[in-house]
């Protein structure tokens, strides 16, 4: 045969590449981008998660928060007679074991900062023999308690090579050191807030009360002054009672922890940590405006 005669390949169908969105496309996104307003809560988010106690804060609340779901959704399930866990339940255990096992592992060094809290007590004592006496203890029951939570965690993972025993003493009575903590905590406000009312009366004795809200045109630099410091005075008012909420989600904690095999439910803990989460990313938050 020829190679006339012979038959000639059939041209291949080439697949279609697809083409890059055009340069004015991108251009106008760019665009846009620019003339968007600058946004203060975002700048806010970075500032408030670029923090280990924030990013801490944002684990607390997918920890927390997935363990009350979680218990809601199997609620909701046993009213419907339906029968086992759906594929909701079993991510949702997934998000609230990492957290969980997240946020021991970046506190691992959190005997460090407790170290510097307990020096800072003794160079700059508290303004009442009561709360340098509190602080104290409470400092020293971190820590104590910080090592021993370390310890445990590490071993729980095979890196240390501790018994099971010895890693549920470590637990069990790391727990009880924390509960003492959060029980001191609730003195601390009340002796906190003993101390803001006594500040109120001075202030009020010697410089009034401010005026009416309003413009600070027109007020004196006394005036200004003195409006600084009652805000002041409820701003550290309205701190202690977010605290005083923290403290109401964390006491049933600790002290769940602290008995052996403990006595809340699954919903419980989450329910009570949400509590803890929210106030105490409320405080954090405004720490960070």
């Amino acid at each position: 045969m020829s190679e006339a005669s012979a038959p000639r390949p059939e041209p291949v169908a080439h697949a279609r590449v697809p083409t890059m969105p055009k340069v004015a496309v991108v251009e106008r996104l760019y665009a846009q981008l620019r003339r968007m307003p600058e946004s203060k809560t975002l700048a806010h988010l970075v500032r408030f998660l670029g923090t280990w106690s924030g990013s801490d804060k944002f684990f607390m609340i997918a920890q927390y928060g997935s363990g009350l779901v979680i218990a809601l959704l199997l609620s909701w399930q046993r009213l419907r007679a339906r029968r086992g866990p759906s594929a909701l339940v079993a991510s949702l255990r997934a998000i609230n074991g990492l957290t969980a096992d997240a946020r021991i592992l970046f506190r691992i060094w959190a005997v460090l900062p407790m170290i510097q809290w307990m020096v800072g007590l003794e160079r700059s004592p508290p303004p009442t023999r009561n709360l340098q006496f509190i602080e104290r203890l409470q400092a020293l029951s971190m820590v104590v308690y910080s090592p021993m939570e370390a310890v445990a965690y590490l071993a729980m993972h095979k890196i240390l090579p501790v018994t099971d025993a010895v890693q549920d003493w470590l637990w069990l009575y790391g727990c009880r050191l924390w509960a003492a903590y959060v029980v001191l905590d609730f003195w601390h406000i009340i002796e906190d807030h003993r101390v803001l009312r006594t500040n109120a009366r001075a202030l009020e004795k010697s410089r009034g009360h401010p005026g009416p809200a309003g413009s600070e045109k027109g007020m004196s630099d006394e005036q200004r002054e003195t409006r600084r410091l009652w805000a002041g005075l409820r701003e550290r008012k309205n701190m202690l009672l977010t605290q005083f909420w923290v403290n109401v989600g964390y006491l049933p904690l600790t002290v769940h922890w602290s008995v052996e095999g403990g006595f809340l439910t699954e919903g419980w803990v989450g329910f009570f940590g949400t509590i803890a989460a929210f106030a105490s990313t409320r405080m954090h938050w405004k720490a960070t405006a």
